[in-house]
């Protein structure tokens, strides 16, 4: 069984989760111990050993970013939880950490341990997610600088700016960044859409979301792109005039 620890300093939000993975979770999900605070959670995890943190964000004295500090290696996932959405939900996506919006509800719990259970991730690959996180979270929703990519064999992390152009492929997405790398993504590409800064990628296509620095030409009356690196893609003709206006402010 899936073991977990909760950190939340208001006990509201505590006996909440807790009761509702004791109530729909058995044999699934197990609290080992709820804490108030970062330093109480980091003790009860080097105790007890988790698979998973249920994480508040928003906390007097320590944030839940500072949890990380503790520890030199994460060998356990981490859920944020919070009432916030700001731009620290952004970082978290970027990261691709999970997270849960207060007040909590058991559909998206469920959805939560169904990607849990079916995705398991290396240690090392962890770490590279938790670097990108602390990075990102240190700037702005317009300026986040990397990205954690979940691919089959775990976590891809690239900068943003190396991101030529994502297309759909189903639920999938394939990525495509500078220097001849394609990636295979187990997100969709309305979820890239909602993650990478708006002010440098613009869905031109149903298929197609695009850095805006790598466009070449336009050639309007044809309906088509040609971006850097020679591809031509297809723009779609309701999308045309607001593409025009996005490259000429870029301009």
């Amino acid at each position: 069984m899936t073991s977990c620890i909760i950190i939340d300093d208001e006990k509201y939000n505590r006996l909440t989760l807790m009761q509702m993975i004791g109530n729909f979770m058995k044999g699934r999900l197990e609290v080992l111990e709820t804490t108030s605070s970062v330093a109480d959670g980091v003790a009860a995890i080097k105790k007890h050993n988790p698979d998973i943190v249920f994480l508040d964000i928003e906390m007097p004295g320590q944030n839940g970013f500072c949890l990380f500090e503790h520890f030199d290696n994460i060998p356990f996932q981490v859920v944020f939880c919070t009432a916030y959405e700001h731009y620290a939900i952004e970082a978290i996506k970027v990261a691709a950490f999970d997270y849960l919006i207060k007040p909590v509800n058991l559909e998206e719990l469920s959805a939560l341990m169904d990607r849990y259970e079916k995705l398991k991730i290396s240690p090392g690959s962890n770490q590279a997610r938790v670097n990108t996180l602390m990075s990102n979270s240190l700037s702005n929703a317009s300026s986040f600088n990397s990205i954690a990519l979940p691919t089959r064999y775990g976590y891809q992390m690239e900068k943003i700016p190396n991101i030529i152009y994502c297309r759909a492929q189903e639920s999938y997405c394939k990525v495509y960044i500078r220097g001849d790398f394609t990636y295979l993504v187990s997100r969709s590409l309305k979820q890239l859409e909602e993650i990478l800064p708006a002010d440098l990628f613009y869905r031109i296509h149903k298929s197609f979301l695009v850095n805006l620095n790598f466009v070449q030409t336009y050639k309007k009356a044809e309906g088509y792109i040609t971006l850097q690196n020679g591809e031509e893609l297809e723009v779609a003709h309701r999308r045309s005039e607001e593409f025009l206006k996005r490259l000429t402010r870029r301009a």
